[in-house]
């Protein structure tokens, strides 16, 4: 007994002495811009449950990364957090076409979504017509494609989310950013 308790004592003290193994870093994710001739639309979307309301953040950038217009919505707490995204989603479908930019690269973080809107069956989800419609609307566009980006590869369109609690009902910049966020503009550029 003795003999064992000590080969698992010099087994136990060995493996104690082994290096750290180091992890693989993990590819840094942007945003990066859209082909030329194209503009990429980022949403997202956030909940503020204490406040039963959600933000939808949009932001459209031209090839060279500057921002053509953005948008940051608040809107009353839907039923699910997909439902949010689905929103932001459309929104960011419409906020493009009111500003007369039909050459789009539309990008969330919700794969969900993403997927669902690249589906071309009828959704049947609680909130398929809101998928339906946003799939609708693209169709005016001379070209549209929906792509699913890493959550860091969004953080703008996330911080107008987040922003939107502090607005009465949505606040639009066009050419231009709240001064408040030029540090998340200026990361997505470096």
């Amino acid at each position: 007994m003795v003999d064992r308790a000590s080969a698992l004592l010099r087994e136990f003290r060995d493996v104690q002495k082994l290096p750290l193994q180091r992890s693989v870093p993990r590819e840094v994710v942007k945003w990066s811009p859209p082909a030329e001739g194209l503009y990429k639309v980022n949403f997202d979307g956030a909940v503020f449950e204490d406040q039963a309301c959600a933000g939808l953040g949009v932001v459209i950038r031209d090839s060279a990364g500057l921002v053509i217009g953005a948008l940051s919505q608040k809107i009353r707490l839907p039923s699910s957090v997909v439902m949010v995204e689905d929103l932001a989603a459309r929104r960011a479908v419409m906020f493009a076409k009111e500003i007369s930019v039909f050459r789009v690269v539309v990008e969330g973080d919700s794969l969900q979504v993403i997927k669902a809107v690249n589906n071309s069956k009828l959704s049947m989800s609680s909130y398929g017509h809101i998928i339906d419609e946003t799939r609708l609307l693209s169709t005016s566009f001379s070209c549209c494609n929906f792509v699913h980006v890493q959550r860091e590869g969004n953080k703008l369109a996330h911080a107008l989310a987040r922003r939107a609690v502090l607005s009465a009902d949505f606040d639009v910049w066009m050419e231009d950013l709240p001064r408040d966020l030029d540090d998340v503009f200026l990361f997505d550029l470096a």
